[in-house]
């Protein structure tokens, strides 16, 4: 299958990013490079109605470097999006036609709706959740999704994007109590309008997800304040508390003191706080406690567009319940970045098979469920992707580039428990120290455990021949006994999986016999 490189340009508000992604259309998929510059383009636009000279010319020479970029990397399509401040601007025309004629790039204004839409594509694609809210905050603008059955159902626009705000009410930092309460009672009351007009009756208990510069600034400014193992913000969990409190430590802070915050974006000094009470505001609307960052917006939803579909002029936004969506994310993202790092597939998907066999013989010593079966059967086959790095500990390879791979549709909990289950596939004591902080009580045992089983398989596939069929688990007084069923000779993998069960031996308190 012919491999193509797409570009797709975001020109926001606040900043302009491009991504490009290499990809064989609904098999594989992986991002090549990818560039973000602060260009303010809405900066004064809600004054004048119009973009202004500078902002115009700073976005003009930041698509000219894309563009450049793109010819770099000969990308086959660019696709470029302008979102809320170009499509607000009354000098739209003026600037396409300078884009056009200095970048060399055709830019599409999207319209509200059509953000929204894009915004819901790529996240309900790095996510597993069936029914949810969605929120993308931008520069200049805000949208919210309700989604059901993984189906867009209804959602809004509002011209309150982080920069936009900041514009209208704060002007001073730190802000005055006045600014602040004028910020929070506008939002409150555009918000509350707006879910009253859609009808969208927002359920507290559901998931609530946010794209955009601020979500994603706050979230890193949360990860600062203690050593964190997972070194992406896609998935990462901020509550309302966490919120409140960074709302309430940056209001009594200059500019200055503001950059200076650990895990501080520069670029989002003047313009977090008026977006933390945007979210604030959305939060305490829908009455929801924790929020869940989402890495991917719009420009992953043009990009999803693409990848899934053979998407025509007709925009999928007239129609958004039948949107090209993935089925099952975190199906998807495992066999992805198994092709990516060319996981052997047969020998993988074979210490899958043995490995989910002890599991399930041996459920009623450790009492796992579904969820750690899947855990299990997802570190099974990955636990050698670390072959691309090297042969020699790569079962330490495999363990940080599934850490360091977002995985989409798993949240960090998860992917440190793969991680160390990959670590630990071959030898070793488990030790889950360096992902403390993401893990809950028990799941050293739960590394454990499934660490043991995925041992077990791969001894027991030691020549990659799949000449052990089968496994058998039966639980005596005095030991364990494994018994093998097999094609041809397999004293080799007999022997090596013996000298690998001294793990499952110390969790089931006695020997392991294997036949």
């Amino acid at each position: 299958m012919t491999t193509t490189r797409l570009a797709v340009i975001d020109l926001g508000s606040n900043t302009a990013r491009l991504v490009i992604y290499a990809y064989e259309r609904g098999k594989t998929y992986k991002l090549v490079d990818q560039v973000r510059e602060k260009v303010r383009l809405a900066e004064g636009i809600d004054t004048s109605g119009e973009i202004h000279k500078d902002p115009m010319r700073r976005a003009v020479e930041t698509l000219t470097m894309f563009r450049r970029l793109c010819d770099a990397s000969k990308v086959d399509q660019i696709i470029a999006v302008a979102t809320s401040a170009t499509r607000d601007a009354k000098n739209q025309a003026e600037f396409l036609r300078l884009v056009k004629k200095h970048a060399r790039i055709n830019l599409r204004v999207i319209s509200g709706e059509q953000e929204a839409y894009y915004g819901y594509l790529g996240m309900i694609n790095t996510f597993q959740y069936q029914d949810c809210y969605l929120f993308d905050l931008g520069g200049g603008s805000l949208q919210l999704s309700k989604v059901r059955q993984r189906r867009w159902q209804s959602g809004f626009s509002l011209p309150m994007g982080a920069l936009r705000m900041t514009d209208r009410f704060m002007s001073d930092a730190p802000p005055t109590r006045k600014q602040i309460s004028t910020l929070r009672e506008y939002a409150t009351a555009q918000i509350a309008e707006q879910i009253a007009a859609n009808n969208m009756q927002l359920k507290p208990g559901l998931p609530f997800i946010g794209a955009g510069g601020t979500a994603r600034a706050l979230a890193k400014l949360n990860q600062a304040d203690q050593p964190y193992p997972i070194d992406h913000l896609h998935a990462y969990t901020l509550t309302r508390q966490d919120i409140e409190r960074l709302i309430k430590q940056m209001s009594h802070l200059s500019h200055q003191q503001l950059a200076d915050m650990p895990g501080m974006n520069e670029e989002r000094v003047d313009v977090i706080l008026p977006g933390a009470l945007v979210i604030d505001a959305l939060m305490q609307a829908g009455n929801f406690e924790k929020l869940i960052i989402s890495g991917a917006g719009v420009r992953e939803g043009v990009f999803f567009e693409q990848f899934l579909d053979n998407p025509t002029e007709r925009l999928s936004v007239q129609h958004p319940r039948s949107a090209p969506t993935l089925k099952n994310p975190r199906e998807f993202s495992v066999k992805n970045m198994a092709l990516q790092y060319g996981q052997n597939t047969p020998h993988a998907a074979h210490v899958r098979k043995l490995a989910l066999q002890l599991f399930d013989q041996l459920n009623g010593l450790h009492g796992y469920g579904p969820w750690e079966r899947e855990l299990l059967s997802v570190a099974a086959l990955l636990h050698d992707v670390g072959y691309i790095v090297n042969y020699y500990n790569h079962d330490k390879h495999s363990e940080y580039l599934i850490a360091d791979a977002e995985l989409p549709g798993f949240n960090h909990r998860e992917i440190a428990i793969i991680a160390l289950i990959a670590r630990y596939h071959r030898k070793g004591s488990p030790d889950c120290e360096t992902y403390r902080v993401v893990l809950d009580e028990g799941d050293e045992d739960r590394v454990a455990w499934l660490s043991a089983f995925a041992r077990l398989a791969e001894y027991l596939e030691r020549g990659r021949r799949q000449v052990v069929q089968s496994v058998s688990a039966r639980l005596k007084p005095a030991e364990l006994l494994l018994e093998t069923r097999t094609k041809s000779d397999a004293s080799m993998e007999i022997y090596e999986a013996q000298r690998a069960s001294k793990l499952l031996a110390k969790l089931v308190e006695r020997p392991v016999r294997v036949l």
